[in-house]
């Protein structure tokens, strides 16, 4: 009588305490329930036992034998992870969850196959495994978890398996997808525009230089600077130019396609890369953007008046009788942008002739 109240008293007080969170106390009230009991009806509580603990972490622990890659134990946690319950975990091998691993200890990159990771581990080599999943849950998410492991042994100190949890790390790799996003726009564009970088505006003709020589097609670069911008500065202040200069890149952007790269590659300079355009179709988007900064009223703080604006326009083509590298088409574009400003100003310049507005 007393034998089989003494659990029945020791489980409840067991409930209670892990209802209130006590670690310590835990430990202490399983320990002495144990020892009062008959191996069977022990080994029934301490699985009991473990399944209250573990339901109080938001971590699936598992263990997990290597001959069958399924899962020996595996926490009730495991439901609200991936949707599955243990017993239907048990029957699952994991790594057809599985869409993409990247291991800690190969710098975070993706791997193909686990057969070179699981030799060494299974050898001995690897005392702890950790890795990240994108997994498919069974109502068809994918998640991120991340997983921590070390070598379970068998009596003959055989690895036979690993002992580890599972934890959900979505909502960390989403914020380090979308800072690593930041960075690389950051890394590629003007901070005061918006727009593309000097580095951009070169690397995206050397990619089209490769291009054009597959397909034959023809491409044009824009060099485009303000006129007087100096005196701008100089009559209104730096704040006024860089209101100027990015008023001005907003016009640029309403008269190229989607497909155009507008980049500003210097303090008043843009460059304009137009892919698949005839040097004809760069000189009518170079004069199209003419006159519609020219058209443009910039107005500033404290003046009543407008600021009006120009820009001159150099053209540079590579087609089948144009073929250079960037720096040269540069150069060329250049060059007329040169000749643009020191005939006139507020004009096209696609070759040494320049065609006045």
């Amino acid at each position: 009588m007393t034998s089989t109240r003494k659990p029945k008293r020791t489980y409840q007080s067991l409930f209670k305490v892990l209802e209130n969170k006590e670690p310590k106390s835990v430990a202490k009230k399983a320990a002495s329930f144990t020892k009062s009991l008959p191996f069977s009806t022990k080994s029934q509580r301490l699985k009991e036992e473990l399944d209250l603990l573990t339901s109080y972490s938001s971590d699936t622990i598992y263990r997990l034998r290597y001959n069958s890659m399924t899962y020996d134990y595996i926490s009730p946690a495991i439901v609200k992870l991936l949707g599955f319950t243990p017993e239907e975990m048990k029957k699952i091998n994991f790594r057809s969850l599985i869409i993409e691993t990247k291991i800690i200890s190969n710098g975070m990159k993706s791997i193909k196959s686990f057969d070179e990771l699981e030799k060494t581990r299974k050898n001995g080599d690897v005392n702890k495994w950790q890795a990240d999943y994108l997994v498919r849950t069974r109502d068809g998410r994918k998640i991120w978890l991340t997983d921590v492991s070390y070598p379970w042994f068998d009596d003959d100190g055989n690895i036979i398996g690993s002992i580890g949890s599972l934890r959900d790390i979505n909502d960390r790799v989403e914020a380090e997808e979308k800072n690593s996003r930041e960075l690389v726009k950051m890394a590629n564009t003007d901070p005061l525009t918006g727009t593309a970088n000097r580095r951009v505006f070169f690397e995206s003709i050397d990619t089209e230089i490769k291009r054009s020589q597959r397909t034959e097609s023809p491409f044009s670069i824009l060099i485009a600077d303000i006129d007087f911008f100096k005196k701008i500065n100089d009559d209104y202040g730096h704040s006024t130019g860089d209101k100027i200069l990015k008023e001005i890149s907003e016009i640029m952007l309403t008269c190229v396609r989607d497909t155009d790269l507008l980049a500003r590659i210097g303090g008043e300079e843009f460059g304009i890369f137009l892919p698949d355009t005839s040097e004809e179709g760069a000189y009518w988007v170079a004069d199209r953007i003419c006159k519609t900064v020219a058209k443009h009223n910039f107005f500033v703080k404290d003046s009543i008046m407008p600021i009006k604006c120009t820009v001159s326009i150099g053209i540079a083509c590579n087609d089948e009788n144009n073929e250079l590298n960037s720096s040269e088409l540069y150069k060329q574009a250049d060059t007329r942008l040169y000749i643009a400003k020191n005939t006139g100003r507020n004009q096209v310049s696609k070759d040494e002739i320049v065609n006045l507005h």
